[in-house]
């Protein structure tokens, strides 16, 4: 016999939210080990004391951030319509079964609202709590950073010098539309633009715009003269699948050296930034703020710029930092088979000949040392050591004493076990993030946007290793909360 299923439901007055969320439940867990009351202190600055209805309570929209990165989801919209229909999230949020939860389109403005200042100071209290847990060393700093596409396509972009003229007119139509016609005998008065950066200032500084230094730029880069109209922050970067170029940021993380690896910083730059530029400024933030003396510091050959160098040894910290071997460009002479006289300050050729001091170049930070020519261009060797009629240069660095020593770094069993470390402590972490948290494409717009999604990112695997420290095992995520819940007494089951 064909069955029909005919859908009626009967009333339960007895049944509570309460009881249908199983114990062992992950957020039930969360709530134990994890208090969110410290946002509302962050965020009083915020809203007015007396005017106005109540906002969505803070607490609330914070655990909605943390119902998102658990479990994966990338639409607002979405994060909704799931916390409306799963009974572990309303218990979490604390909204009861008949309870309508927050629409979708409040959280934009409540993030708007906010700012990335409140996220940043987010980020940092859940550190501390690991701090408070003891899952930070804080004897080594490791670095790395991974590529992000963006939410806008390469196809946007536009000539930079349109953009700007049509962003200044759409100001002054605003600008008209707000106060009437113009008075054609007064200058007009443009709105200084509103910032969204944090104390730190490095979301400012690592804009994508060109940071000055000693060295003058004779080169164009294409996001100098094109800029995307979608989002005008992203700059174009190589596809992580193809060759074709995509719009794009990079995401640094500076990750303790400790079992827990939590991450200690992170910062996210248009893609224009590479890797190297915005360590020194980390390191020394992470030192400051979480009151840490490492060791050592650990990179790829990325970050082993001179620079870096000269400033981690400054700082009374071991540069464990690969860098370039560039003798293999060119079919000349090594600088290797050079010898430094250190008393004299010069360098003696493989045939015993001298290359005194010849100048200082400021402008690359570097001594300039010349041979003879007259010496140089009657040498038997001379096609295999230069092409110059001038004779030989050779160039030593204003920081060599630093350089030298971040070369002998290299020879020891110590720096070896740093490198291998490298590559299964901060690597793995871009991993998870990607396959679990979204952290392949941005779904934000705008660079203190996606810094905001970052630091999100961040701040929940740092609580996934403190809630794995306070008792919910090896398994750093949610697990089993969306299984069907039976009510005991009931044969009904309900989702």
């Amino acid at each position: 016999m064909l069955g029909h299923k005919v859908k009626r439901f009967k009333e339960y007055p007895a049944v509570s939210l309460e009881s249908l969320v199983p114990q062992k439940n992950f957020y039930r867990h969360v709530e134990a080990k994890l208090d969110l009351s410290f946002v509302r202190e962050l965020v009083k600055e915020n809203y007015a004391a007396t005017l106005g209805r109540p906002s969505i309570d803070p607490v609330v929209f914070f655990k909605l951030q943390l119902i998102m990165f658990f479990e994966g989801i990338r639409s607002e919209r979405k994060l909704m319509e799931m916390v409306s229909l799963n009974l572990a999230h309303r218990w979490y949020i604390g909204y009861d079964l008949d309870e309508p939860v927050p629409n979708h389109s409040a959280l934009s403005k409540i993030r708007t609202r906010y700012g990335l200042e409140v996220f940043q100071c987010f980020f940092e209290k859940v550190v501390e709590l690991c701090i408070q847990a003891k899952l930070v060393w804080g004897k080594e700093l490791y670095f790395d950073g991974t590529k992000v596409q963006a939410n806008a396509d390469i196809d946007t972009m536009v000539p930079r010098f349109y953009w700007e003229a049509k962003q200044h007119l759409d100001s002054l139509f605003a600008q008209d539309q707000k106060t009437g016609a113009i008075s054609t005998t007064q200058p007009i008065q443009l709105a200084p633009p509103q910032t969204n950066g944090t104390p730190r200032g490095f979301e400012e500084k690592y804009s994508g715009e060109r940071i000055p230094t000693h060295r003058h730029h004779w080169y164009e880069r294409l996001t100098d003269a094109q800029v995307s109209t979608t989002d005008p922050d992203a700059t174009p970067m190589k596809g992580s699948n193809s060759d074709k170029a995509v719009l794009g940021y990079h995401d640094h993380y500076v990750v303790d050296g400790g079992k827990a690896r939590i991450i200690l910083a992170v910062l996210v730059t248009p893609a224009s930034i590479m890797d190297n530029s915005p360590m020194l400024d980390l390191e020394r933030w992470v030192r400051f703020r979480w009151h840490l003396q490492p060791r050592l510091a650990v990179g790829d050959t990325k970050y082993g710029t001179v620079t870096n160098i000269a400033g981690l040894e400054q700082d009374g910290i071991r540069a464990y930092l690969p860098t370039s071997n560039f003798s293999d460009r060119t079919t000349f002479y090594s600088l290797d088979r050079f010898r430094y006289n250190t008393e004299r300050d010069l360098f003696i050729c493989p045939q015993g000949q001298e290359l005194p001091l010849y100048k200082r170049s400021y402008s690359e930070l570097e001594f300039v040392y010349r041979a003879n020519r007259d010496i140089c261009n009657v040498c038997p060797v001379k096609a295999e050591c230069t092409a110059s009629k001038s004779g030989r240069y050779l160039r030593r660095s204003f920081f060599q004493e630093y350089l030298d020593r971040a070369t002998a770094y290299r020879q020891t069993e110590a720096y070896k076990k740093a490198i291998r470390k490298r590559q299964v402590w901060v690597e793995p972490l871009f991993g998870e993030a990607k396959q679990w948290h979204g952290l392949r494409r941005f779904r934000l717009r705008r660079l203190w946007k996606v810094n905001i999604e970052g630091v999100l990112i961040a701040a929940g695997q740092n609580l996934k290793r403190f809630l794995s420290r306070n008792g919910w095992g090896k398994r750093h995520f949610p697990g089993d909360c969306n299984v069907a819940l039976a009510l005991p007494e009931l044969p009904l089951l309900l989702f």
